[in-house]
């Protein structure tokens, strides 16, 4: 039972506590090892999982913890982390068809899913300034079209709010929103970190026809933030990756969800960066 999936998400958080205590955030694979009383080849698996999560990078006897691996760091520093992401963006394009209208949010895991959309045309609204990222990669279908909402600018994220904004989204009926968050678990739904963005998230939600889709890496299940966007019962289907704490998803599909975990190649490059099924859609 020491190597259970629920031993083994434990075992890796306590090792993440152990770095963040120690000094220079550094500690030898055999301290590791003793410290959570298994081997020096269960440890080095599991730093090795803790690598391509992006908490830790490993180095010749010993681990150093990230530095940029919380997703209250906007900027794009941390390459694994942002793969996973991309892995996600990836499978939400399973779902959009062409002619859909699809709402998107501000985050850069919603984004991620125009990256895989060339041989789509789609209608997008967003409040994401950050999409002539994919205006500039032609990575968008020449058909397709974009309209941005409008509003208050806020910076670093480069997010549009304000009543123009949510105003622009109320005008629209969407076939699928990706909404992406700060938080998301059963008892408090999905919740963000920014006021300004709770209210726009949730009229993206109402004025959805079809699907609503959570998109939420690792760090955020069960990870609640500060202000509620919608409820969980308003989910049609939540992505995720395969390093989620298996015991939040599994109490999620016993609760009805439709949940899907992206697995990623960390061998592959950034571009060629894709995702695949990891356990059974229910």
């Amino acid at each position: 039972m020491k190597n259970s999936a629920k031993n083994i998400y434990r075992r890796h958080e306590y090792i993440e506590a152990l770095l963040q205590e120690a000094d220079k955030n550094k500690l030898s694979v055999t301290e590791l090892a003793s410290l959570c009383g298994v081997s020096l080849m269960t440890i080095r698996r599991d730093l090795s999982t803790l690598e391509n999560m992006g908490i830790v990078t490993r180095f010749h006897g010993f681990a150093c913890l990230n530095h940029h691996y919380k997703f209250k760091d906007n900027s794009p520093m941390n390459s694994n982390i942002e793969k996973i992401k991309m892995s996600i963006g990836h499978m939400v394009a399973n779902f959009i068809h062409s002619g859909d209208t699809i709402f998107i949010n501000t985050s850069s895991t919603a984004l991620y899913t125009l990256d895989h959309l060339s041989n789509k045309a789609v209608d997008i609204i967003t409040n994401n300034l950050r999409i002539h990222e994919q205006i500039h990669k032609n990575s968008l279908n020449p058909s397709s079209t974009v309209l941005i909402t409008g509003g208050e600018l806020r910076l670093p994220k480069e997010a549009l709010t304000g009543s123009l904004a949510e105003e622009a989204v109320g005008r629209v009926i969407g076939d699928v929103a990706v909404i992406g968050c700060s938080g998301f678990s059963l008892k408090n739904g999905i919740t963000t970190s920014n006021a300004n963005e709770s209210k726009i998230n949730r009229i993206m939600i109402e004025q959805t026809q079809g699907k609503v889709i959570v998109v939420a890496d690792y760090r955020k299940i069960n990870n609640d933030s500060s202000f509620f966007v919608a409820n969980a019962d308003c989910v049609d289907i939540l992505i995720t990756d395969e390093f989620s704490d298996c015991e939040a998803i599994n109490e999620m599909k016993k609760a009805g969800m439709q949940v899907i975990q992206a697995n990623v190649d960390f061998n592959i490059s950034k571009k060629d960066t894709h995702s695949s099924l990891v356990l059974d859609i229910h």
